[in-house]
């Protein structure tokens, strides 16, 4: 009860989010970041006030985003700052190479504008979308080349795009409905 799933590693363990509480009605979570062997019962705590969290492709490392007093912070491996916003930042995830992390940068909270954030592992940020209205959910592609996400430029009806790491973007899919 009260644990949400994050990521789960190359080598079957499973990075959770212990003692959650709900934050906003963008479906975010703050708890205790645990990690828990595949088939196990017994989470093993690492830290707290933790968001979201990826494992490296190797599993051998953790990406997390976690709060630190009125700021979030981009820590890969934990531990190791790499970045901060005053807003929020969303849908943390690894490149396949394990060598940047892509994610979604919130400028308010409680405000799902944004835009797509590359940060290397020397902290070095790339901002490869001007701002949405509204933007959530983010992928890498499996070569690690491109960067799906869902987004809207007026109003909340989502569609997918695709941005490559020099920010050329393009539609990938739309629909008549919201993605």
């Amino acid at each position: 009860p009260h644990t949400h799933l994050l990521s789960i590693s190359s080598k079957g363990e499973l990075a959770v989010l212990t003692n959650i509480r709900y934050l906003d009605s963008y479906g975010s979570f703050i708890g205790t970041l645990a990690r828990v062997a595949l088939g196990s019962t017994a989470p093993r705590d690492i830290l707290e006030d933790v968001l979201q969290a990826d494992w490296s492709p190797d599993g051998s490392e953790l990406a997390i985003v976690r709060t630190v007093g009125r700021k979030e912070l981009v820590e890969y491996p934990a531990g190791k700052v790499l970045c901060e916003t005053p807003g929020f930042f969303s849908h943390l995830r690894i490149s396949p190479r394990g060598d940047r992390i892509a994610l979604l940068e919130h400028f308010r909270q409680g405000d799902d504008r944004g835009s797509v954030l590359v940060v290397d592992r020397s902290g070095r940020r790339t901002r490869l979308t001007d701002d949405y209205s509204s933007i959530s959910g983010l992928a890498w592609s499996q070569g690690g080349d491109e960067i799906i996400f869902s987004a809207s430029t007026a109003g909340t009806a989502r569609i997918l795009y695709s941005v490559d790491l020099a920010g050329h973007c393009h539609i990938a899919l739309a629909t008549a409905g919201r993605l």
